[in-house]
């Protein structure tokens, strides 16, 4: 069943208005699945076999322009440059973002610069832990780099989102 649109208007990422779709259809999907699969007492008791995420590993054009944005407008620390394993030609680097996580990303020199496109398999986006001052810090970088970016909730409590040079959508949060 296709979802009919009404008349309620929604300001979009790009600031555009657009009608909102009725949500119903996909409220009563997600409560179906929360009843089949979010089962509390079996969760609780149930030990996790992970011990959390070691890396992102994303895809990136150039880079250099990724050093930049991830080391001087986000203020992370490059800690690790190395070949790629399974493709010589590539170049494996990785970012401290807090607390022993990092993203990583790789370049394929040799197999030219198309863009993913969102679709199954692909990543949404990547969100950020911030405390407020260091959110108001990366907003005044992005100010002063004239980056795009869009703001939901306070400019001390909320989440700011911003796209990386290769369009990654970068959400910083406060959580």
């Amino acid at each position: 069943m296709r979802p009919s649109y009404r008349a309620h208007r929604r300001y979009g990422f790009d600031g555009t208005k657009r009608f909102m779709r009725d949500l119903t259809p996909y409220r009563k999907r997600r409560e179906a699945l929360k009843k089949s699969y979010l089962r509390f007492r079996e969760a609780a008791q149930k030990q996790v076999q992970t011990a959390g995420v070691d890396h992102l590993a994303l895809i990136c054009s150039k880079l250099d322009r990724t050093f930049d944005f991830y080391t001087e407008v986000l203020g992370m620390r490059l800690t690790r440059i190395v070949q790629n394993r399974d493709e010589p030609t590539s170049t494996h680097i990785f970012f401290d973002m807090g607390r022993g996580n990092q993203p990583a990303f790789f370049d394929f020199p040799e197999k030219g610069s198309g863009c993913t496109v969102r679709g199954i398999g692909s990543m949404h986006h990547i969100a950020l832990k911030t405390r407020p001052e260091q959110m108001r810090a990366i907003r005044g970088k992005l100010d002063e780099c004239h980056i795009r970016y869009s703001i939901h909730g306070t400019p001390d409590a909320g989440s700011i989102y911003v796209r990386d040079p290769d369009e990654v959508l970068v959400e910083l949060t406060t959580g």
